[in-house]
């Protein structure tokens, strides 16, 4: 699977964090979340995107997949319109 970010009204960058406002809606990002709509301007893998965030943040904790863990952070960044799927 694919993803790209999509267009924002505006956005604001501190600590490696970001705010963005999309429609009427401001959304507030972790610096991981802030990381993986930077990786994706334009359409880019998955697992790209899994490997971006494993090399800036390292493995996530416990064993988890990071592949399962990037699915769902797409699905969520996917539900406030900050990112489409293919």
């Amino acid at each position: 699977m694919r993803a790209r970010r999509l267009p924002v009204a505006d956005r604001v960058d501190r600590d490696g964090e970001s705010v963005v406002l999309v429609g009427r809606e401001v959304v507030r990002l972790s610096a991981l979340a802030t990381t993986l709509l930077d990786a994706c301007p334009d359409w880019t893998e998955e697992e790209r995107l899994v490997a971006v965030l494993v090399e800036r943040f390292g493995a996530p904790p416990g064993g988890d997949d990071p592949a399962v863990l990037v699915a769902r952070a797409l699905d969520t960044l996917t539900g406030h319109g900050l990112v489409e799927r293919a």
